[in-house]
């Protein structure tokens, strides 16, 4: 794996524990500014203690492919939500490295020095909105000596015009994709 190789070149014979992986949601890469750490992740690896549990601490982080590249995140717990997060200097982790919802952050140890390390998802598209889902009709797939293999089940395009129509609302860090209701009139005479 090339995240431990850099790793223990970088200190020398130490051993690397992967301490969490998380896949990033639109709301971690937008415009809210904090990563979700998954709380029995947050609980075993990262659990914040004294004074820290009610104020919260920065944590500093060595980037996993080498360099001198360090990053600082204040990790905290949010009782609104009852969620750990970091907050300050994530922004920044998410823009120069240019990650996008889908991509996976990897969180890492080395005796006392922790590493942060990203890979981008598989294939070379970027969602710029949530897709639309494909309609596929449900059936059973099997293969007979007497029968053919059944057809391919049909996919279900939007026209292009629909497409166009659309409206987009970015909530809560998703984008969300409105679709133009038929307007309805109604006669009321009274």
């Amino acid at each position: 794996m090339a995240l431990t190789l850099a790793m223990e070149s970088a200190q020398g014979e130490g051993k690397v524990e992967l301490l969490f992986e998380k896949v990033v949601t639109p709301s971690d890469v937008g415009k809210l500014n904090r990563l979700v750490v998954p709380k029995h992740f947050a609980e075993k690896h990262l659990p914040l203690l004294g004074a820290a549990a009610r104020a919260g601490t920065v944590l500093c982080f060595h980037d996993a492919r080498g360099g001198h590249a360090t990053w600082r995140f204040r990790y905290s717990y949010w009782g609104s939500s009852q969620s750990y997060v970091m907050t300050k200097g994530w922004s920044r982790y998410v823009r120069d490295k240019r990650l996008a919802a889908g991509d996976t952050v990897s969180f890492c140890r080395d005796g006392a020095r922790l590493f942060i390390d990203c890979h981008r998802r598989r294939g070379n598209k970027r969602p710029s909105s949530i897709p639309s889902p494909v309609l596929v009709p449900a059936q059973a797939s099997f293969v007979s000596n007497n029968k053919a293999p059944p057809p391919p089940p049909p996919v279900v395009v939007v026209e292009e015009a629909a497409q166009r129509s659309l409206r987009r609302l970015r909530l809560f860090g998703v984008d969300l994709e409105l679709r133009p209701e038929p307007l309805i009139l109604l006669d009321l005479q009274l």
